[in-house]
């Protein structure tokens, strides 16, 4: 699964009509892993629902269904038993999932999806992202992005992100990157999907800001850089532990860190020199703010 915040996208519209429909319950922590799965075996796509994942897999033989997906090991909520399949008619998915996704404000930034852009009117102060999903994942909606960028935003308060050098680890659409960038920073993008990548490129064009962008992840950075921001998930945050604070001069913000595996997530990080210096939580999630080196003065 690439880096970012959960994935939550609707299918395209499959050819030849119908599709096959599975909806699984899931708690939210729980989404990152039982989604990866999903994909994993061919979903379309992935629609993250209050309580529930809802999965599209195109018509064809080799579709799973209730006796072929299995029980995957780790996930029990894909065990057969819990598996809720059904024939879904073809629907203008685009559409459906379009209308449930409205401007979100996270400190002084507003992110607006494209197509709701030439209604919407700045307030005074106001950072606002023009954003299109597209192929990736990051609408801002999530409470993991919300709190990265409310992070970044009290770093820009509080010191100015101008001129600073910043890497986003995981960037899906490139929210934060650009948000960082239309703040003067001198940002690198970087994520394990291709197709992020592209759309991290795409959304930095339509917002006007130059990016360095490439296909990877922590160790790609030739670092350290002054910030970096990683909005993961919980194991790679820890399996990441020592590139990230290794590409980090100053300040690394982390989030996708379920709630209950915060002590975990960030003793991987401090053991290898970070020092937690704020924590924010979120439904169920938690965005942390580390210093790395002796400076953690305004700037940090």
């Amino acid at each position: 699964m690439p880096d970012g915040e959960p994935r939550s996208v609707p299918p395209p519209a499959p050819a030849g009509g119908s599709a096959h429909r599975l909806e699984v319950e899931v708690r939210a922590d729980r989404a990152d892993e039982v989604a990866a799965a999903l994909w994993a075996r061919g979903a379309t796509g992935v629609w993250e629902q209050p309580g529930a994942l809802v999965a599209w897999f195109a018509p064809a033989a080799s579709t799973p269904s209730a006796a072929t997906l299995g029980e995957v090991p780790g996930v029990p909520e894909l065990a057969t038993p819990k598996q809720r399949w059904s024939l879904e008619p073809e629907r203008d998915w685009q559409a459906e999932w379009k209308r449930t996704i409205h401007p979100v404000q996270a400190g002084r930034v507003v992110v607006v999806p494209s197509w709701l852009a030439d209604a919407h009117e700045p307030a005074t102060g106001e950072l606002t992202l023009v954003l299109d999903p597209g192929r990736a994942f990051g609408s801002g909606h999530h409470a993991t992005t919300t709190l990265c960028l409310e992070l970044l935003d009290a770093l820009e308060v509080g010191g100015g992100l101008a001129g600073r050098t910043v890497a986003d680890i995981g960037c899906g659409t490139g929210v934060l990157a650009i948000a960082a960038a239309r703040w003067g920073a001198h940002v690198t993008a970087v994520d394990i999907d291709p197709d992020a990548v592209e759309v991290t490129r795409e959304n930095a064009a339509r917002n006007g800001v130059p990016l360095t962008t490439g296909v990877g992840s922590a160790p790609a950075i030739e670092g350290p850089v002054d910030v970096v921001v990683a909005n993961l998930v919980t194991d790679v945050v820890i399996d990441l532990a020592r590139a990230l604070v290794a590409a980090t001069g100053t300040t690394l913000i982390v989030s996708g860190i379920a709630r209950e595996r915060r002590d975990r997530a960030l003793d991987a990080l401090q053991a290898h020199g970070a020092r937690t210096v704020e924590v924010r939580e979120r439904d169920g999630w938690i965005a942390a703010r580390l210093v790395v080196g002796a400076d953690d003065g305004a700037r940090a």
